[in-house]
């Protein structure tokens, strides 16, 4: 359960580490970006609540992609925030 609870805590700091960067951006990003950037975190979501629900067996491996897809969305961000400031 320490192994989950360490993977869950890595999903928010990379959540709230890309939404700050989003905030700080001031409007350079489009919408077409946001609405990326809310899907990866949308499915986020989705795989935490099903772990929190037990609605599959294998919560680390659920636990692990989850933190895969949050570093795409953080890597979405960073990547158009070095466009946006070329």
């Amino acid at each position: 359960m320490k192994r989950e609870a360490e993977l869950a805590l890595r999903v928010k700091s990379l959540v709230l580490e890309g939404m700050e960067e989003l905030v700080k951006d001031g409007g350079a990003t489009d919408n077409k970006d946001w609405k990326k950037v809310a899907e990866v975190y949308s499915r986020c979501i989705c795989d935490l609540v099903t772990v929190i629900a037990d609605e599959q067996s294998d919560r680390e491996r659920i636990l692990k992609g989850t933190v895969a897809k949050a570093k795409i969305g953080y890597n979405m961000i960073g990547r158009k925030q070095t466009e946006y400031t070329k």
